[in-house]
């Protein structure tokens, strides 16, 4: 076998030479050269046993073999070398047409077939030039196709060539990573599975016409991809469709986030202006009472007041509150100070504050004995129970009890928040510990940002916690978290 391919290589390296295609031309002139004059010189040299009628024929036969070497000089050395091989062959021709011919019209014939002999060979070697132009042309497009392909598959977009028979003849590793191996099959089959083209919304004809498209597809899965298409020559000339496939999943999601956030961010401003602006206009309106000279209030009219002031105080205390330390926890300056400390002390610190603050509400506490200390800091672990107890507040009516419950579970502290209120709806309660969600339920007290829930869940994650909420519509609710204990 190795002989066989050494013998082949040997072979082209020896075609490929011009030198031996020049000394084969050589030797093919000369013996044709000789074969036409072979009758005369049988009869110079005597040479009888050699004489047949063939060498003394018809010379336009003769002069046929020298067509050969017209051709295999146009092929081998183009126009230029069948021109000189035509101009050797009249130089050849002309002494028998001139002097040893017997026929009258020897001239004429021997110029028209040289003539029809140059000719051929020109065309030959036109001919070859355009077959080598062609396939030089041909090379370099595959070549240069070759090298757009090897751009296109180092893309981190991924890449698709659909024909406008609507076939994909290629994709790039990334395309194929996101929607799988499918050269060959039909796109709207790949993208959409569909049995049809996509119709109306194809973009295909557009581009295959020579116009650049750019759109979003959005799939069923979720994701979503931006599509740049070019009209795109493949190497057998046809027009076809390259689109880039981007995959703005992310970047989608993140700008519905950035919508919706202003959109919270909106809702915050709105709301912080009324919750400033309701308690501000109700103390401005019981100072200015208070201050008429011409009115003179009883003790109680007078007590009920200042109660009122105090109240609207506390909301005023309680809104600025949730905002520096929602302001606080965003910007990382809010970290926990931990400390030991019983968590009865500080539900009975929050509890205290609460019920002057909500007079009307019953709070009730089930806090199981001996339990340990945790390692927390106070302060925080106080916000997240007095921001509980606000809430549960704000959606039970007065009369109604509030409960605290604590014990130990699972090798954790865990804190329970119950009220009789009027429950939260399913659909609120993946987003009740949102920033600035305020639930669909009826407050029994106006006002809230929807920062409350959402300082609880940063602050009890802060220390290794969780938070959660179980509630059923007309049945209240109850917070729950839990925090590690020390030791």
């Amino acid at each position: 076998m190795s002989d066989t391919t050494s013998f082949r290589r040997a072979a082209l390296t020896v075609l490929r030479n011009r030198n031996f295609h020049r000394v084969f031309l050589t030797f093919l002139f000369t013996h044709y050269a000789l074969l036409y004059y072979f009758g005369e010189v049988i009869d110079l040299a005597g040479l009888e046993i050699l004489r047949r009628e063939f060498f003394f024929g018809i010379h336009d036969i003769h002069r046929l073999f020298f067509l050969i070497p017209i051709v295999y000089a146009g092929y081998c050395f183009r126009v230029r070398g069948a021109v000189i091989t035509t101009l050797a062959a009249f130089i050849v021709f002309l002494p028998r047409a001139l002097f040893i011919s017997p026929f009258t019209d020897a001239l004429f014939r021997m110029v028209l077939f040289t003539l029809i002999a140059g000719t051929t060979g020109v065309l030959t070697g036109i001919a070859r030039n355009e077959y080598e132009r062609r396939r030089h042309l041909e090379s370099v497009v595959r070549s240069e196709r070759d090298k757009l392909l090897g751009i296109l598959e180092r893309m981190e977009e991924g890449v698709l060539i659909v024909g406008p028979d609507y076939k994909i003849r290629f994709m790039n590793s990334s395309m194929i990573r996101e929607f799988g191996e499918v050269t060959g099959s039909h796109c709207f089959e790949y993208l959409y599975g569909s049995d049809i083209p996509c119709g109306g919304t194809c973009r295909l004809p557009n581009v295959t016409g020579g116009k650049a498209e750019s759109w979003e597809y959005n799939f069923p899965d979720g994701r979503t991809y931006e599509v740049l298409a070019t009209p795109y020559v493949d190497s057998d000339g046809t027009v076809c469709q390259l689109a880039t496939f981007r995959n703005i999943t992310q970047h989608k999601k993140v700008e519905m986030e950035l919508r919706e956030l202003d959109r919270l961010k909106s809702e915050l401003l709105s709301n912080v202006s009324h919750e400033l602006r309701s308690p501000l206009t109700s103390i401005k309106g019981i100072i200015s009472s208070l201050l008429q000279k011409d009115v003179v209030w009883d003790d109680k009219t007078h007590e009920m007041m200042l109660t009122g002031i105090g109240e609207e105080t506390d909301r005023l205390a309680s809104l600025v509150t949730n905002l520096l330390n929602m302001s606080r926890l965003e910007a990382g300056v809010w970290q926990p100070e931990k400390e030991h400390c019983y968590i009865s002390d500080i539900i009975n610190g929050a509890l205290e504050q609460q019920r002057w603050i909500h007079k009307n509400h019953v709070f009730e506490t089930d806090i199981a004995p001996d339990l340990p200390e945790i390692y927390a800091d106070y302060s925080q672990i106080r916000q997240v129970v007095s921001n509980l107890l606000e809430n549960a507040a704000a959606h039970s009516e007065e009369g109604t009890q509030i409960t605290v419950k604590a014990k130990a579970v699972d090798g954790m502290l865990q804190v329970g928040v119950s009220d009789e209120g009027v429950g939260i709806p399913k659909k609120d309660l993946d987003k009740i510990f949102d920033k600035f969600y305020r639930g669909t339920q009826k407050r029994e007290r106006p006002g809230g940002t929807g920062l409350g829930l959402a300082i609880c869940q940063a602050l009890v994650q802060a220390h290794g916690g969780q938070i959660w909420v179980e509630s059923e519509v007309g049945h209240g609710s109850t917070f729950y978290f839990r925090l590690p204990i020390e030791g």
